[in-house]
């Protein structure tokens, strides 16, 4: 039995975000392509009350940042998965995912769309195991899509001691997860 996790935001993590409001844009658009020869964009750490140390400061579910001890413990668990890409002011990597699977059981998940048809959220999960696999870390062909993570990879973090990370369980073994 297998469950996807999705990165969450727990309460009083930091939080580290693009200095300049367009840089948001950058981290919106990441659809599994590579970043080579991008020229990243200057990070701060948001100072607004009491906000506890993350190896895996808070951005977005789809755009996940580690510390330097997150990218020692994990770098080679993630080189199969994406690229980890040095940001500017704060010493702080992306995870650039660009394992990208299309994994997503759209019968099965339940969907909000634009008029258009294009997806503007998905409120419960479901997918495909026979197409993840055993990926560790993937995300939905789709942009601004969530970094999807297994058990395996959690376990990882466990392990390796790294502090105040969460995960949102949102689907396990082809059973969508309210």
């Amino acid at each position: 039995m297998t469950t996807i996790h999705q990165f969450a935001v727990s309460e009083g993590q930091e939080w580290v975000l693009p200095v300049d409001d367009d840089a948001y844009e950058a981290f919106f658009s990441l659809d599994g392509r590579s970043l080579e020869g991008w020229e990243p964009p200057v990070m701060r750490r948001v100072e607004e009350g009491e906000r506890l140390y993350s190896d895996f400061p808070w951005l977005g579910e789809h755009a996940p940042l580690l510390r330097r001890p997150a990218v020692d413990a994990l770098a080679d668990a993630l080189r199969p998965y994406g690229e980890l890409m040095a940001l500017r002011g704060e010493m702080v990597w992306l995870l650039n995912v660009t394992n990208v699977i299309d994994a997503l059981d759209e019968a099965r998940s339940q969907i909000v769309r634009f008029d258009d048809g294009d997806i503007l959220t998905i409120e419960r999960y479901a997918f495909d195991a026979a197409k993840i696999g055993t990926a560790e870390v993937f995300k939905l062909p789709m942009q601004a899509s969530s970094v999807f993570v297994n058990d395996v990879f959690v376990e990882r973090v466990r392990k390796a001691g790294l502090r105040n990370v969460s995960f949102e369980p949102v689907w396990t073994s082809g059973t969508a997860i309210a």
